[in-house]
Order: structure tokens, then C-alpha cells, then sequence
């Protein structure tokens, strides 16, 4: 995300990932009982997968691997890149409701979250953690059921 200027004088947030014409790459960590059934089968689902459970993808690599322990953390041991359709993506972004700092508990409506995290720097790493990238964020997007 860039901070900018609209007319208004809004802060506008910008979605930052790799895309194509037929849609935008995020990425998602699983166990890997459950990556392995996604990839075998083309599609989430099987014994240990259960489409209930809030579940967060990210568009920015450098985000993701950073947050599974780079595949070191349990349950998170791989990560997907998955092609949404941009007008899927569309649809869950407008089922989502912003989380700001410090409103963990605020019920609102919505299908989902979506929280703006320091973005990283993939390249630049100090002890292995990812150089925080000053004044950008990143986005991830919380979504939990069908």
C-alpha cells in the first residue's frame, strides 16, 4: 500500500501484488496435509481442511513467508500461490470489512477481514526477518467460510 493524496484529501489505499489479465496472485499457508490435497485435486477440500475456519492470504510474497516462519511454523509448513479472478477477488474484498489497530473486539459485519501490515522487503533481511519497508503496507485478507 502507498499513502496518497486524493482530491478529497483521503488517504487512498493501493493493493500492491503481481497480477495478469486473468487475475491476481496471493499466497496462502497451509499444513501439509492440506496443500498437498489442493494441489492434487486443483482445489481446497479434503479430511483436514475445513472451510469454517478464518484462513488470511497475502499478495505479497516477502508478507507470507515471513509469517509462516518461512514454512517453519506449524500448520504452515507450505505455501500456495494461488490466481484469483479479479472479479472473485473483487467480490471478497466487498464482503470484507477493514480491522484497525487496537479494534480486535469490535463486531462488525462482514464475511471477512482485511488488515494493513508493515510491508517487507524480501531482498533486505537482518537476522532473517524481512527489512520493514517504511511507510508502505501490506495487505492481507481474512476470509472464513464457503
Amino acid at each position: 500500500m502507498r499513502k496518497t493524496r486524493s482530491s478529497n484529501d483521503y488517504m487512498v489505499q493501493e493493493f500492491i501484488g503481481q497480477w495478469d489479465d486473468e487475475g491476481v496472485f496471493v499466497y496462502q499457508a497451509f499444513n501439509r496435509e492440506i496443500a498437498d490435497w489442493a494441489l492434487m485435486h486443483q482445489k481446497f477440500g479434503g479430511p483436514n481442511f475445513n472451510p469454517t475456519r478464518m484462513t488470511w492470504f497475502k499478495p505479497s510474497l516477502a508478507w507470507m513467508l515471513y509469517r509462516a516462519g518461512y514454512g517453519r511454523k506449524p500448520n504452515q509448513q507450505k505455501i500456495l500461490k494461488i490466481k484469483l479472478s479479479h472479479e472473485d477477488l473483487a467480490t471478497i474484498l466487498s464482503q470484507c470489512y477493514c480491522t484497525i489497530h487496537g479494534e480486535k473486539g469490535l463486531k462488525m459485519k462482514g464475511e471477512g477481514r482485511v488488515q494493513w501490515d508493515p510491508s517487507r522487503d524480501l531482498y533486505s533481511a537482518r537476522d532473517g526477518v524481512p527489512r520493514k519497508l517504511s511507510g508502505l503496507r501490506a495487505i492481507q485478507i481474512g476470509v472464513s467460510g464457503s
